[in-house]
């Protein structure tokens, strides 16, 4: 049984304002002036915090799953800045780190290289950081020559309060703020994340799929269908793209080219010979995500969302399905990567 969730990216810092909400209870996100939360439809939280804007900047995954006495994790990790952040030489830990929690040296947590794919801190470890982030107390982690990284201090609480109502710990022994005496059992279990037939391999692209891409019939039969604010009535050109996902079906992708501006129009699982059959999936372009018949949906943030959401649309056999959706890769503004948190996971049997 296989997860599909989403590689976890580098680390950077948040200016955003709260609140955004996206889909229901279980699957929301909510943005604060030094971090966000996201969690997912199995109830899953996970929420990262950082240090102030700088070129090289730490940060920090909490993640807990739901349900009654679920431990939590604590991961560090190290990212560039953004465009905006002061311009500061990047200076690189070296050697061994060392974790300060409220002006106590807690100790070695691990080796500089662990920050890559975030360094996993031990529960006592992460028990002090955690106790450090709701009281709004100084964290910073120090390597052998004593260069040290902070985290932010502020809006970390309000956070952790966040993701106790999400699991609905509110109140119980084992919530993270505001713990109370409602009994740890009233706490919702964790839901079953849907299932996914296992997407087979990407199948080599035909000989004549180039040719696809430049029939008329074809792109005759797309433009109606085709995202009305991409302008293709009026475009100077169009393009369309293929991808083949099978021996019989492949993914045509239409963009439009209006002045300076190439927009995508569509996105559609067709036959590979008429009749085409097309069956929309987005609005977006797609891209393959080798080497499994698994594509990636790009979001974008706008006034109404200010993360975007990325999602995953894997082949069955039969049709593209929802595989996954994160946020997390716009919501630092430009020129910064970082984690990126899953608000949909299903599960490949």
């Amino acid at each position: 049984m296989t997860t599909l969730r989403f590689p976890l990216l580098a680390l950077a810092s948040l200016t955003l304002a709260p609140v955004s909400f996206a889909g229901t209870p279980a699957q929301f996100t909510f943005l604060e002036q030094n971090g966000h939360l996201a969690c997912d439809n199995t109830g899953t939280c996970r929420m990262v915090a950082f240090g102030p804007p700088a070129a090289l900047m730490l940060g920090v995954l909490i993640e807990r799953a739901a349900g009654p006495d679920t431990p939590v994790t604590a991961r560090l990790s190290l990212a560039d800045g953004s465009d905006g952040a002061p311009r500061s030489p990047r200076v690189h830990p070296e050697g061994r780190l060392r974790l300060h929690v409220d002006g106590a040296d807690l100790g070695d947590i691990g080796p500089v290289d662990a920050l890559e794919a975030g360094l996993a801190l031990a529960p006592p470890h992460a028990q002090a950081l955690l106790d450090a982030l709701v009281r709004g107390r100084p964290v910073r982690m120090t390597d052998t020559a004593g260069q040290a990284w902070p985290l932010a201090e502020s809006g970390n609480a309000a956070l952790l309060l966040k993701m106790d109502e999400a699991q609905g710990r509110l109140h119980t022994p084992g919530a993270l703020v505001g713990k109370g005496l409602r009994p740890e059992s009233q706490v919702p279990a964790a839901r079953v994340a849907p299932r996914l037939v296992p997407p087979p391999l990407l199948v080599e692209a035909h000989d004549e799929d180039a040719a696809l891409a430049e029939r008329a019939d074809l792109l005759q039969a797309l433009l109606p269908r085709a995202e009305a604010g991409a302008g293709c009535a009026a475009a100077s050109s169009r393009h369309l793209r293929i991808e083949r996902i099978d021996a019989t079906h492949v993914l045509a992708m239409l963009n439009c080219t209006t002045g300076r501006y190439i927009r995508p129009a569509g996105s559609w699982v067709i036959r590979d010979r008429p009749p085409f059959t097309p069956v929309p999936i987005t609005a977006s372009t797609l891209f393959p995500l080798y080497p499994h018949a698994v594509f990636l949906e790009e979001g974008f943030a706008s006034a109404t969302d200010r993360c975007g959401i990325d999602r995953h649309w894997a082949w069955d056999g039969a049709r593209l399905v929802l595989a996954a959706t994160f946020v997390g890769r716009h919501c630092l503004g430009a020129g910064q990567r970082h984690w990126q948190l899953p608000t949909y996971v299903t599960e490949s049997r």
